[in-house]
């Protein structure tokens, strides 16, 4: 029996030391996210603002290593390795916003089921001031994890939009480049 309760023991401290982790990442998570919403909100506008004529950062980039592959007179080969290292990169840059989206939940679970022990345990004890203190922590990281997953899949779709269409003119101006280069 003493084997038991020294397990049950060890679980509830494990348990309780991860809450103080949770709650920095949940706070991190929330900073970075608001972030990311402003330079999306730029990224929005300066796309906005462009001309037809002009390209994006990501694609100017590109046509950059493109041109200077040209110049050297690279075959095929070299230029669809280029194109495929720019696609993978666009990509890439997404994966942080997927993320975020599952993990924002997650922690926001674990930060609610963590103080929902404590406040059943104040409970059982008849400690109310206590229980109220760990069900406002277990509410809000419940909120905050879904804010924060809410955010960063909604980031997520637009980036992923804008770097489809960079993806796009990328293999437009790799066809219009390599295309006309050998004539």
């Amino acid at each position: 029996m003493n084997l038991f309760a020294g397990i049950k023991t060890f679980i509830f401290l494990l348990s309780s030391c991860v809450l103080y982790p949770v709650l920095l990442l949940l706070a991190g998570l929330s900073l970075w996210i608001f972030f990311e919403c402003g330079a999306l909100f730029g990224d929005w506008i300066r796309r906005r603002r462009l001309s037809p004529e002009k390209k994006t950062s990501p694609v100017e980039t590109y046509l950059a290593r493109l041109e200077g592959l040209l110049g050297s007179h690279a075959g095929e080969a070299e230029v669809q390795n280029c194109l495929r290292k720019s696609i993978q990169h666009r990509h890439a840059q997404l994966d942080k916003f997927r993320i975020a989206a599952r993990l924002g939940p997650a922690l926001g679970l674990i930060g609610t089921l963590v103080p929902m022990g404590t406040a059943l345990a104040s409970l059982g004890q008849g400690d109310m001031s206590v229980m109220t203190s760990e069900l406002v922590v277990a509410y809000t990281t419940t909120v905050v994890g879904l804010v924060i997953g809410s955010i960063s899949y909604l980031v997520f779709i637009i980036r992923r939009r804008f770097a489809e269409d960079d993806i796009r003119e990328m293999e437009f101006l790799t066809e219009k480049q390599f295309g006309g280069s050998p004539e």
